[in-house]
């Protein structure tokens, strides 16, 4: 076999590759059917120059000369509609397209049947068998350069217009068929005696790289990876067919033989794209319910993120998967980042309750009976088909949240208990008994990064049918985009507190700014009550009362009893009004020497109206003659007040929570000086602080109390800016979890030349 017969068999694999990568790409499209057309004429003009080139008989080269001709014919018509195709602007040249044809219908007619284009074959230079040209030969060579060269100029018109991408795409084109059709014409000298030899054939194969190249780079035809997956297959099925026509032309030298073996080629060669070509839509016919849902749930994930509310975020993801996909049921487990714990917050479907699956509860590590009244799922997600606590949590250390976190993938029941019965892996066995308990033939986990947020447990499918690795794909993307709109919801429910947090603290602070003036109208009344009490008094006792009867005189001693009453409650009730607006006010009188004593007293005079001060124990371990602090007498108020609501809160958790007998609440207040400062000790035995929100209590808006309608989380972070920032202190601020906490200030000492309050 020599180079030129190779480069033809060459020719044959580069254009059957890349003609049937764009045909079954996009068969609809004008582009790709006019490049498979010309790649099928370069195909066949190879395959028949090839057996032409390996004949050993004059009848047997005059038969292939006359068949690679009459497919060569055809090459410039293929060539001007994909020209045409390519500028956009096939409609226009639609007619001049179809005389193309016509005219090479009309040679290659003539080529067959008569000798007036290939009138016989006789040895020219290296070859044996050169064909002769016939009388209508140069007129053929004549139509094949004025359509070519046409193409050419309407491409390079078009060409010169372009810009950018688009004008790199026609140029890669419009280069590649320059070469090709430049290699190819070396064909033609020998005809004419002119001793050239048709070294540029193997050219021909450099159009279909060019343009494979072009659509790899650019995706002329919306093809990528075409020129990789092209080079493979020329690899391989040079060598797979290469060999065979090798061996048998070197044992059975040519003949007509050659004839099946390379339709045999042909077909193999196309056959495996045939066979993929069906293969997808058989499996387009049978899996369409599949794809369907698939195509559905991919819609699906798309649209979570515009879905603010959690609860409905959670209910929308089991209803469509639990609807869309039709299975029994679905549930999703939300992280529940105190506990670590994954907290059953949404489900669809009805789940049967299994007495027997108890025990695989407590070998699987889950909860059975108990679960944490904050965790427990409420009234409406038991009426839904929750069978009980038992599925209400899966904690953070068993060995199903284990596997997916470490694996990151989806879990199959069939699938894990095959690889439990294999290995006999006692883990293996535990998150079999696991999704037994959960019912559950798919557990997907739901990935933030390197965080699993979400767990997502699905039952059987109502068809029996099995979970295909599509589904499984899909649910993956699907589990990704429900923890980014998980994440998205739960910022906005965390920004709705924040701002109701600030609504009240602003209304707070407005109700402050309108105490002066709600004091002064108060106070007025609370004087006019007690004027008049006083007035009615004295008229009372200047009344002589021995010339009354008896009943008189004991109604009397009544009423002045009730007035007395009513000017005690006049005179505490101005004393409120008195602490209130002192409270509020901002303090104008500036910095002073302010005692201890007077201040605990003042904060807990405006504690009383909030707490129940009998509920506490006060332990107080300083006097009078404790050092007193130089400060702003309102400001420490407020800080005081506000140490003191907290440990209280503090101190009523616990005593719900532990249960505790014999609990008592106590404040325990010290004081000692400390160089320049004195450092002041409020220690309390409420619930405490856990270590992981130790460092969030100073930061605004955050709070650890039960319910958000208690404290705006705003205490302590005032706390720290008054003494901090405002008198040059220090907070520090230490807790143990359910035994309790201890607030140390260290505030500068007064001066003894201060100004005592």
């Amino acid at each position: 076999m020599n180079y030129f017969a190779i480069s033809a068999l060459v020719n044959v694999l580069t254009s059957s590759v890349v003609g049937a990568f764009v045909l079954f790409k996009n068969a609809k499209s004008i582009k790709n059917r006019s490049f498979f057309c010309y790649s099928f004429g370069i195909l066949t003009w190879s395959l028949c120059y090839f057996l032409w080139q390996v004949s050993d008989s004059e009848s047997e080269a005059l038969f292939w000369s006359k068949a690679l001709m009459f497919f060569a014919i055809f090459i410039p018509a293929t060539m001007f509609q994909l020209s045409t195709a390519l500028i956009n602007k096939f409609s226009q040249y639609k007619k001049q397209v179809y005389a193309a044809y016509l005219i090479s219908l009309v040679f290659g007619f003539l080529d067959i049947t008569t000798p007036y284009i290939v009138l016989g074959v006789r040895p020219r230079a290296i070859f044996p068998y050169w064909p002769s040209p016939g009388l209508l030969y140069v007129p053929f060579l004549f139509f094949f350069f004025v359509i070519v060269i046409y193409a050419h100029i309407l491409m390079f018109k078009h060409y010169i217009k372009l810009t950018g991408i688009e004008r790199n795409k026609i140029k890669y084109v419009f280069l590649g068929t320059a070469i090709a059709f430049s290699g190819g014409s070396t064909n033609y000298f020998l005809w004419f005696d002119i001793p050239v030899l048709p070294y540029g054939n193997l050219l021909v194969s450099v159009y279909g790289v060019l343009v494979a190249y072009s659509i790899i780079k650019y995706r002329l035809m919306d093809i990528t990876l075409a020129i990789t997956r092209a080079g493979i297959f020329v690899c391989v099925y040079t060598l797979v067919l290469g060999i065979p026509f090798g061996v048998g032309i070197k044992y059975l030298g040519t003949g007509l033989w050659l004839m099946p073996v390379s339709l045999m080629a042909v077909c193999a060669t196309v056959g495996p794209f045939i066979y993929l070509y069906i293969q997808k839509k058989a499996e387009e016919r049978l899996l369409v319910e599949q794809h369907q849902y698939q195509a559905t749930l991919r819609r699906a994930s798309l649209g979570m993120g515009r879905v603010k509310d959690l609860k409905k975020l959670l209910d929308l993801i089991v209803h469509v998967i639990t609807r869309t996909v039709r299975i029994e049921h679905t549930e999703i487990y939300l992280l529940h980042d105190e506990s670590g714990k994954y907290v059953l917050k949404a489900l669809k479907g009805k789940r049967p309750f299994d007495p027997s699956t108890r025990p695989a509860a407590m070998a699987a590590g889950l909860p059975r009976d108990h679960t944490p009244e904050t965790e427990k799922p409420d009234a409406a997600g038991m009426a839904q088909g929750l069978p009980g606590s038992r599925l209400s949590v899966l904690p953070g250390d068993s060995a199903l949240i284990e596997y997916l976190k470490r694996t990151g993938e989806a879990v199959l029941f069939e699938e894990m208990r095959q690889k439990a019965q294999d290995y006999q892996d006692v883990r293996l066995k535990e998150i079999i008994s696991a999704m037994t308990l959960l019912d559950g033939a798919l557990v997907v986990p739901s990935f933030l990064e390197d965080r699993m947020i979400a767990v997502i447990v699905l039952g059987k499918k109502k068809s029996d049918k099995i979970y295909t690795h599509d589904d499984l794909v899909v649910f993956s993307i699907l589990s990704n985009q429900a923890a980014l709109a998980i994440e998205n919801a739960l910022f906005y429910q965390d920004a709705q507190k924040k701002n109701e947090q600030l609504f009240r603290a602003e209304k707070m602070a407005t109700i402050g700014t309108m105490a002066d003036g709600l004091s002064h109208q108060i106070n007025n009344r609370l004087h006019a009550m007690g004027f008049i009490a006083s007035d009615v008094m004295d008229t009372i006792k200047l009344k002589k009362k021995e010339s009354l009867p008896e009943d008189t005189k004991t109604l009397l001693s009544d009423i002045e009893h009730s007035l007395a009453r009513i000017q005690d409650n006049v005179k505490r009730g101005g004393e409120i009004v008195e602490g209130l607006l002192k409270y509020t006010r901002k303090g104008d009188q500036g910095f002073t020497a302010v005692q201890l004593c007077k201040l605990v007293d003042a904060a807990l005079e405006m504690a009383q109206f909030k707490i129940r001060l009998s509920e506490i124990d006060f332990v107080k371990n300083y006097n009078e003659h404790t050092p007193r602090v130089r400060g702003n007498f309102t400001q420490l108020q407020e800080v005081f007040f506000n140490i003191i609501d907290n440990s209280y809160d503090a101190m009523m958790q616990r005593k719900t929570e532990l249960k505790e007998p014999g609990f008592r609440p106590t404040i325990e207040i010290s004081a000692m000086r400390v160089a320049k400062n004195l450092e002041i000790t409020i220690k309390d035995n409420g619930i405490g602080v856990k270590k992981e929100d130790a460092d969030k209590l100073f930061a605004p808006f955050f709070t650890t109390k039960l319910s958000s309608k208690k404290g705006t989380g705003l205490g302590l972070y005032v706390i720290r800016k008054l003494i901090e920032e405002n008198h040059g202190g220090k907070v520090i601020f230490t807790s143990e979890y359910q035994h309790g906490s201890q607030t140390r200030l260290l505030l500068p000492a007064a001066s003894e030349g201060e100004t005592k309050d």
